[in-house]
């Protein structure tokens, strides 16, 4: 307890950076140790204070919405808040597209956004903007710390605000935060003394169990099913969770279905859910259909497996997710249970029994025809796109970890059967293009493992200032698939028939990622042909020189688009 006189004492030395300290201790408290900084000025208290810290790992990147996805790629790896930092203003806005990928990808942020006095928002002052819940909808937690600090409760609002925001960050689910700190001058020369120690609120860490009742009810209904199918959305590795799947999947009357991005292998799942069901006759659909649909994770990059179970909906579909009760992708939910998939699973399989039918052995059949007529047909396909992808498999070392660009990106690596070992991300959070490069900058910083990131050309040339980073990393190798402009325009129908295409949709160019990459002082080469290609990779892919790779593959727009649409013909044939 402090007395009348070391009270006052106290009170005489706060000001508006007094709280800075605790911040600093709060945030290494929970093991949060990474900062990413956009240089400012307003930010300079946060800055002085937190890369100071021993405990803190500072990284400086210029653009704040590269930075926000750098950071977003750390800890995404990480599985661990990192933190990012700028000054007050638009710079602000522009950690915005991270922020609501982070969100949506369930990665903790913890974004410290400095601010001007609140007596200066809208007053003409320079830099000032509303910063106050600036993020909206696409925050789990957003606090405003208290500028004048002048007594005891002050500082305890001041931690207890900290403390709610970052249990936010990883509570029930993780996601980003927002601190929100004002600042008046001086912003520089200031002195923390003899604030009192920092008082942290953590949460204390539980388990989710099912009733014995309810577990024996839907064990029941599942052993009763015929037909049960397992969707994995995207999801960081669970060793846990993947081995309870492959134990499941043995059953006959359950099929496991998986992408990239479930980060999910399994010799008995269906990996390939694109090429599967275009290998599905129209008779055969109905057969296929589920009668309980059981999901977990978060995007399915899949539109077609979307349109396969709202045309041909399971009797009872089954969302198990901590956060999002009210998950009802394919419209028709009808049990939300909130737990953890892998805690769920494993109650549940003890309750299992093996059940007669053939509804796994029928998938597994028409995914075994839809692969015969893949690399048949790969075996003849013209330059494009989609070769590119398979030569890029047949050399690719087991060691690295993917990063998937949006857009056609993604869904190309969706129709190959990518070996267990590789761990795959993508921004689907929002599906946006922007961020791709940022994010796994600081994927690769993060692990220190070979990344791979292939990314179309508009997603790199959108977030070409990723390379603006002193901090990019030696183990990091970019892959640009060239095909002048938005190929995924090429082959949906709608924007050919518009007469727009070129102009409005495709935003055809004949910009060059190689010379973006060597005005940055970035290792390059290109390959336009599979022969290059396959003469360049094994020196792409080595992990000797000091530095970061990028490779332009050029490649024809109106014949990757024509592949690929004969490719799916050929499937269904």
């Amino acid at each position: 307890m402090f007395k009348l006189d070391e009270f006052s004492e106290l009170c005489s030395m706060l000001h508006d950076k007094s709280g800075l300290e605790h911040l600093s201790q709060l945030l290494s408290g929970r093991g949060i140790n990474h900062l990413v900084v956009s240089p400012g000025s307003r930010n300079a208290p946060v800055v002085t204070t937190l890369c100071s810290s021993p405990a803190m790992k500072c990284y400086t990147v210029v653009d704040e919405r590269s930075a926000a996805f750098f950071a977003l790629g750390m800890a995404q790896q990480l599985q661990q808040a990192v933190a990012v930092c700028c000054t007050s203003g638009s710079a602000v806005l522009n950690y915005a597209p991270a922020v609501a990928e982070a969100y949506y990808q369930r990665i903790p942020l913890v974004v410290l956004t400095a601010d001007r006095p609140a007596a200066w928002i809208d007053q003409g002052d320079g830099q000032t903007i509303r910063q106050h819940n600036v993020f909206g909808h696409f925050i789990k937690k957003s606090v405003s710390l208290p500028q004048h600090l002048v007594n005891k409760d002050d500082i305890w609002y001041y931690d207890r605000l900290i403390s709610e925001a970052l249990n936010a960050a990883v509570y029930p689910v993780a996601g980003p935060v927002h601190i929100n700190l004002p600042f008046a001058e001086p912003l520089y020369g200031f002195g923390i003394t003899g604030t009192q120690p920092e008082k942290d609120i953590q949460l204390t860490g539980l388990q989710t169990f099912l009733p014995i009742k309810t577990l024996g009810q839907l064990a029941d209904e599942w052993n009763n099913a015929p037909k049960v199918m397992i969707l994995a959305g995207q999801m960081p590795a669970d060793p846990s969770l993947n081995e309870l799947l492959q134990s499941i999947s043995h059953f006959n009357n359950t099929v496991v279905l998986t992408e990239t991005t479930s980060n999910l292998h399994g010799e008995k799942f269906i990996g390939c859910i694109d090429r599967t069901l275009s290998a599905m006759k129209k008779d055969e659909v109905q057969i296929h259909q589920p009668n309980i649909l059981i999901t977990f994770g978060t995007a399915v990059v899949s539109k077609r497996i979307k349109d396969f179970l709202r045309k041909t909906p399971a009797l009872q579909h089954w969302h198990i997710d901590p956060a999002e009760l009210h998950m009802d992708t394919y419209q028709h939910l009808c049990h939300s249970i909130p737990m953890p998939a892998s805690d769920f699973m494993q109650q549940l399989l003890p309750l299992l029994k093996p059940a007669a039918g053939n509804y796994a052995g029928m998938w597994h059949d028409t995914a075994a025809k839809a692969s015969s007529r893949h690399h048949t047909f790969l075996h003849q396909a013209d330059w494009s796109d989609l070769k590119v992808f398979e030569t890029i498999l047949n050399h690719l070392p087991g060691t690295f970890d993917l990063q998937l660009g949006n857009s056609t990106v993604i869904r190309y690596a969706q129709l190959f059967g990518w070996p267990a070992g590789f761990r795959f991300d993508s921004n689907r959070g929002t599906s946006g293009i922007d961020g791709c490069t940022s994010t796994a900058s600081g994927a690769a910083v993060a692990t220190g493992k070979p990344t791979l990131l292939i990314t179309g050309d508009l997603a790199f040339f959108y977030d070409s200032n990723a390379l603006w980073n002193k901090h990019l990393p030696a183990n990091l190798r970019i892959i640009v698939i060239n095909n002048g402009g938005g190929g995924i325009f090429r082959y949906l129908e709608g924007p050919e028939q518009t007469g727009l295409l070129e102009d409005f949709f495709e935003a055809s160019h004949k910009l060059s990622a190689v010379k973006v990459a060597e005005a940055y002082g970035i290792r390059t080469a290109v390959a336009v042909s599979e022969e290059q290609l396959i003469a360049i990779l094994p020196a792409f892919f080595s992990m000797n020189a000091n530095s970061p790779m990028l490779l332009e593959i050029i490649t024809p727009a109106i014949i990757s688009a024509q592949t690929l649409r004969n490719y799916f013909k050929e499937l269904g044939n």
